[in-house]
């Protein structure tokens, strides 16, 4: 599986991209089954990838069990977010490169847990103690959801 990551197939989908993080949400709405296991989540998170330039940010709204909606944050959005966060590319590629290689399941140093505990590599943003309080309220549903992106190729362009 660890080949699906590192793919060059016309079928891969670019990371860092709206489509990319559609597909997270359709996977998660495909299966509520695991996220009625997990319990809950209602939040708006903020993913965001930074390599140069101005950061490629997406909000995720999550109601209950399922993504409702998925699109890319404009400059003046960030409020809008309970939290985001934010990483550089090399960050998120190694963590989605883990959890491809392990079949849906990253290796214990690439979880958002982990990568996010000390504030680096991932920072977990907020202006709103309570609202980044969310993250960890909902850590494991939001490590389900990016773990699906082992079910379809990913392209790095970057």
């Amino acid at each position: 599986m660890g080949a699906r990551a590192a793919s060059d197939s016309a079928e891969a989908v670019p990371f860092p991209s709206l489509e990319w993080f559609q597909r997270l949400a359709d996977r998660m709405n495909q299966n509520r089954a695991r996220q009625e296991q997990l319990g809950y989540v209602d939040c708006v998170a903020g993913f965001s990838v930074k390599d140069g330039g101005e950061p490629f940010t997406v909000h995720v709204t999550f109601e209950e069990f399922e993504a409702t909606d998925v699109h890319r944050a404009g400059a003046g959005e960030t409020s809008r977010a309970d939290f985001t966060l934010a990483a550089d590319l090399a960050t998120w590629r190694a963590m989605i490169e883990s959890i491809a290689k392990g079949g849906g399941r990253p290796g214990l140093d690439q979880t958002l847990n982990r990568l996010s505990h000390m504030g680096t590599p991932i920072a977990v943003l907020s202006d709103d103690p309570l609202r980044r309080d969310l993250y960890f309220r909902y850590n494991q549903s939001l490590q389900e959801f990016v773990n699906a992106s082992a079910e379809f190729p990913t392209r790095f362009d970057a």
